[in-house]
């Protein structure tokens, strides 16, 4: 397996050591190839951007000019799916990196060990096997990834779909179609009555309500509210501690 990783730091020895460590996790992972893409400035990277395709990319956060969060919220406007590993000496920028939905966190110095982890995680994000629902829509039937989906609400007898690109979708399925598909899922919730939405695409939970990273409010089901933000708070923190490493 082959993936395309960019490194955007501007530390020259910064961007060494993850090249490094990328070869001393190619030795004992032969079957595995990694091209690498390195960058001093956000700018740069950014302005490149098109036509290359990056699986994944480690950002250092504090840079000059553009920073690390800057760039992967406009990298996140492209690309939906790059994984993003935020580099950082400290941890107080954690929160304000979920907009981005990172894939990974790591403080300097890491170790080799917790290196190897988060590649780990990240080929086999990508040798895993995509789930997807069938969706009936008027006159054809797709497929869509169920990762992709953001949420789903009830529209009378039929549904309607928001996507990670922004689509929308209006389906002939009806809801209790996508409660069977949805809700065996661990990133699925049903808030309240008619309303499922995937954790992933959670940025927060506010005066009851919660608030999706596109800036869509939901409202939370007033008999669960203390339930579903306890399973919301607890879903991102797990998904953020998984590859965040201190």
């Amino acid at each position: 397996m082959e993936l395309n990783i960019a490194i955007v730091d501007d530390r020259t020895e910064d961007i060494d050591t993850v090249i490094l460590m990328a070869r001393q996790y190619l030795q004992n992972n032969q079957n595995l190839k990694i091209n690498f893409s390195k960058f001093c400035s956000g700018e740069i990277f950014f302005h490149q951007l098109a036509g290359n395709n990056y699986h994944a990319i480690f950002v250092d956060i504090c840079m000059e000019g553009m920073n690390g969060i800057e760039l992967s919220r406009r990298l996140r406007l492209l690309d939906s799916n790059i994984d993003i590993i935020f580099m950082s000496t400290t941890t107080e920028y954690v929160f304000e990196t979920f907009q981005a939905t990172p894939f990974g966190y790591l403080i300097k110095p890491y170790s080799f060990e917790q290196f190897s982890e988060l590649m780990d995680k990240i080929f086999h994000h990508y040798s895993a096997i995509t789930k997807s629902v069938l969706v009936k829509i008027p006159h054809c039937e797709i497929s869509i990834e169920t990762d992709t989906i953001c949420r789903v609400l009830s529209c009378g007898h039929n549904t309607e779909l928001k996507t990670s690109s922004g689509n929308v979708l209006r389906s002939i399925d009806s809801l209790n179609y996508f409660q069977k598909k949805l809700l065996g899922e661990e990133n699925f919730i049903e808030c309240n009555r008619g309303i499922i939405i995937n954790m992933d695409y959670v940025l927060t939970v506010k005066d009851g309500d919660i608030v999706m990273q596109d800036g869509s409010h939901y409202p939370m089901r007033i008999r669960n509210k203390k339930e579903l933000t306890t399973k919301i708070t607890k879903y991102l923190s797990q998904k953020l501690k998984g590859g965040m490493y201190l």
